[in-house]
Parts: C-alpha cells; structure tokens; sequence
C-alpha cells in the first residue's frame, strides 16, 4: 500500500484470501513522500527505487531470494524509451536481474506478454483491477511514453514486435 489514502490494501487482501494465496501487506507512506515539494520533477524514479528497497528488505527478513514481479514486454518497451530520452542510456527490464551479488534475484515471468494479453486474461478471471491511486499515473514519463507508442502501434501492427526484437539483436558495431 503507497499510502494514497486508496484502500488497495483491503481488495488485494480479499482477493488473496479468496484465492487461498499466502500474502503480506506492507502498509507504507511512499507515495506522499515522492510526490512532496522537495521532488517534483520525477516521483516515479523514486517511488520505484522506494519499493524495490522494501522488496529486498522484506525478502532479506524473510529469507527469500526470487522476488517474481509482472513486468510484461510493454514495461519492458517502455523502458527503454524512458530510459533513452530521459535517462541518456540504451538499458531496459531483464528477465532475470541479480542484486547484491546474486543474494537476491528478480525474475520477470511475463517478459515476453503482451499487457493486452495480461489484462484480457484478468477480465476472464474476474480479477479485480487495483488502482493504487497514484496522482501521477495519468501524466507521468511513462504514460508519455506509452501514448506515443500505442500511436505508433496503430499505424503498424509490427512495430512492437520489432522494437522487442530489435532490443535482443543488438548490432555494437554500429554503436559508438
């Protein structure tokens, strides 16, 4: 829970318990402090740094070393073009990534998913949808980003498919 004053917690509890899924709930006041006056200008690098803290301090206590997240191949495309324009690197989401010399992984098992997929799989299942109630979800980088390219998407039904292809076929030859 970041904190929003949204009651994500209570219908992701439910879901969990109805489901028989064990869970832990993890009450934190990360959103308000991303978006305070002292960081305007990118509370989602933070917030993400934020919760990745937590995950591993968690995981550390707990004595897990696999921590699967829903990355899907749209964060992953998505990334890379926030990471390209806004960040000045050619970096995107792994599906395995290692931290703290491989005491800790993160796996990604829905890399290579289209989010259209994810989500029309949740409809069947009469998943709920959970809005963490983040006041930047509709203006921020990523939601740029991911404007842009549903526009690109529209014009060539193979545009996602080859920016995915192309971030696994990289020529550095051609690189500087």
């Amino acid at each position: 829970d970041l904190g929003f004053g949204a009651d994500t917690a209570s219908s992701m509890e439910e879901f969990f318990r109805t489901h028989g899924f064990p869970y832990k709930i993890l009450r934190t006041k990360i959103g308000p402090k991303v978006h305070g006056p002292k960081n305007r200008e990118n509370p989602c690098f933070l917030c993400s740094r934020f919760r990745k803290k937590i995950l591993f301090e968690v995981a550390e206590e707990m004595g897990i070393t696999k921590i699967a997240v829903g990355h899907h191949k749209d964060d992953l495309i998505e990334t890379f073009f926030l990471n390209v324009l806004y960040g000045a690197s050619i970096s995107t989401l792994l599906p395995v990534q290692e931290f703290f010399g491989g005491k800790i992984r993160i796996i990604r098992p829905l890399y290579l998913t289209d989010e259209s997929l994810i989500e029309r799989y949740a409809r069947e299942m009469s998943w709920p949808q959970i809005d963490p109630g983040c006041p930047t979800a509709i203006s921020s980088r990523r939601r740029h980003i991911k404007d842009l390219l549903r526009e690109l998407y529209r014009s060539n039904k193979k545009i996602k498919g080859n920016i995915f292809h192309a971030l696994h076929n990289v020529r550095f030859d051609y690189l500087p």
